[in-house]
């Protein structure tokens, strides 16, 4: 009995040891009406609360999580760095990676302020940092950061590797990653979201929106500003509920999806993939609908007054537009008028069919 009791325990010994580490969580309060931070790997949270100061809590993580040291600057324009030991290993195992690597430029890395610059000033600009989920001699190290930020403040929040979350902020967000899926979910202020690769959720913004994504799926609803702007290199776009004064969406190689769009102007450019706009509403505004190869469906509000030149290189076109006025039409080209013609529109697919509907 004692014997088994004894190696009961030695089992429950190795697991631990066999466990990685977790480091205590550090919190840190100050002040300031802008706010740049950064970290080289984790998952990083900024939300809204009612206090008057900024919080920060760490938490890092991996076998060498200790060795994160964190900066700050205080002041008007706040900063908050995970500072990683650059000058032991430029590479650095993080486990929820879930494959391949990523490489970032030490001068791109720092440029991003002069007290980075201070930070980091014993490496070479040249280097670069590697970031991936195996590697012999790389160090395990990463961290979580939880960010809350008072009403009003303007923050920049730039992450190498990693998912980033951010909701229920009342003040400017802009997002910065290498490579990690970002999800922003009730911004009231305007919203810059930048990956090189991951997949983009924005939901509920309330100010302008800026999408930028290398590779990546974009989902957007419900939007409220003046510009409404995303570009993705590679993967589809969805929007959902948009009221802006102008919308533009350019994607390399995916569909487009539009529902309940209400935008004075409109501009869509896809290389490859299908387009559907849905328009709730047409002032005198200009739309522009260009793709290599797919097919496009156009949804007009009720009440539509715009004249619409559609062209396809292969494929035909379909009319479901009753009292609509003919200019031209022939089996790749149509020219049409509805209402007064107030706004105007271009349609042009290298290939692929057409449809023009009302609601």
């Amino acid at each position: 009995m004692i014997s088994r009791s004894l190696s009961t325990l030695a089992a429950a010994a190795l697991i631990c040891l066999l466990a990685a580490p977790s480091q205590a969580q550090q919190e840190w309060s100050f002040e300031g009406d802008r706010l740049l931070l950064t970290n080289l790997a984790g998952e990083v949270t900024i939300r809204g609360h009612s206090g008057s100061r900024i919080v920060v809590r760490a938490t890092p993580g991996g076998a060498d999580g200790e060795r994160i040291k964190f900066e700050i600057k205080h002041g008007g324009r706040a900063e908050f760095h995970a500072v990683y030991p650059l000058k032991e290993s430029l590479n650095y195992r993080y486990s929820r990676r879930g494959g391949g690597s990523s490489q970032i430029r030490v001068e791109n890395w720092l440029d991003e302020s002069a007290f980075m610059e201070e930070l980091y000033d014993e490496v070479s600009r040249r280097d670069r940092i590697n970031v991936g989920d195996r590697g012999r001699d790389a160090l395990e190290a990463w961290v979580d950061l939880e960010i809350l930020v008072p009403k009003g403040v303007a923050s920049r929040i730039v992450l190498a590797v990693g998912k980033l979350t951010a909701s229920n902020v009342e003040g400017d967000v802009d997002i910065d990653t290498h490579s990690g899926p970002v999800n922003a979910d009730n911004i009231r202020g305007n919203a810059r979201i930048d990956t090189g690769s991951g997949s983009v959720e924005a939901r509920s913004i309330r100010g302008n929106l800026n999408v930028d994504t290398g590779s990546g799926r974009v989902t957007v609803s419900e939007v409220d500003g003046e510009l409404v702007h995303i570009d993705t290199g590679s993967g589809s776009v969805s929007v959902d509920g948009a009221r802006a004064r102008s919308l533009e969406i350019d994607t390399g190689s995916g569909s487009v999806r539009t529902a309940r769009i209400d935008a004075e102007n409109s501009l869509i450019d896809t290389g490859s993939g299908s387009v559907t706009l849905d328009l709730m509403r047409l002032s005198s505004g200009s739309h522009a609908i260009d793709t290599g190869s797919g097919g496009v469906t156009i949804t007009l509000p009720e009440d539509a007054s715009v004249r619409i030149l559609a062209e396809t290189g292969s494929g035909g076109i379909t009319l479901e537009v009753p009292n609509a006025m003919l200019r031209k039409m022939s089996r790749d080209e149509v020219e049409l008028e509805i209402g007064g013609g107030n706004a105007s529109m271009q349609i042009d697919t290298g290939s692929g069919g057409i449809t023009i509907r009302r609601r």
